[in-house]
């Protein structure tokens, strides 16, 4: 097996959930490369469905805290606090109708499968640009899109606090691709 170093793309082996963050803000030709880099994302049709609304003022950080749920990472509080000392919070959300527009009601799925593909887009060029991130799915997406004014076609599907992280973290294990993956038929092993 080669080194995770050999590999085309570093930053896809570097890519660490980090979830402390320094005070460092994040220059507008830096922010605009992570955008840029999301539009890269393949879309179905071309639909381009992703729509980001990049939050940077800490008050409104606050309120987007305050509609996400505790988990391991709230440390017992009530919400994941420790987002809003992200530079910025990007809510990846998702506009249906467009995707919906070419390919009807199966469009739906495709269109949030679009989005994720971009955040992993923002996520890989945050890495490569010596920023951190988290993809953070424990929302209540109605009181989010009520407090940004986001219409009823769009979906969010995700807050993506990025920014710079002093905080010491691994990579996690991953399964062996023997385990995941199969030769022309499932339960086939394409590794022995």
């Amino acid at each position: 097996m080669h080194s995770e170093s050999n590999y085309a793309i570093p930053a896809i082996f570097e890519r660490v959930s980090k979830r402390k963050f320094t005070e460092q803000p994040i220059a507008p030709e830096i922010l605009e490369q992570l955008l840029l880099a999301a539009t890269r994302a393949p879309s179905s049709g071309n639909m381009q469905p992703w729509e980001f609304i990049v939050i940077d003022q800490p008050e409104k950080k606050q309120e987007i805290v305050r509609s996400t749920y505790s988990g391991y990472f709230s440390k017992g509080k009530n919400y994941q606090y420790w987002i809003a000392d992200a530079a910025i919070v990007i809510v990846a959300c998702t506009n249906v109708k467009r995707t919906v527009a070419r390919y009807g009601p199966a469009g739906k799925e495709w269109a949030l499968i679009d989005t994720a593909a971009a955040v992993q887009n923002i996520l890989l060029t945050a890495t490569a640009l010596g920023l951190s991130g988290c993809w953070v799915g424990g929302i209540n997406e109605q009181a989010i899109k009520a407090s940004l004014h986001i219409p009823d076609y769009v979906r969010i599907i995700g807050l993506v606090p990025i920014g710079y992280s002093e905080e010491d973290a691994s990579p996690k294990s991953r399964l062996p691709l023997k385990w995941v993956t199969h030769h022309n038929a499932f339960n086939i092993p394409f590794y022995d």
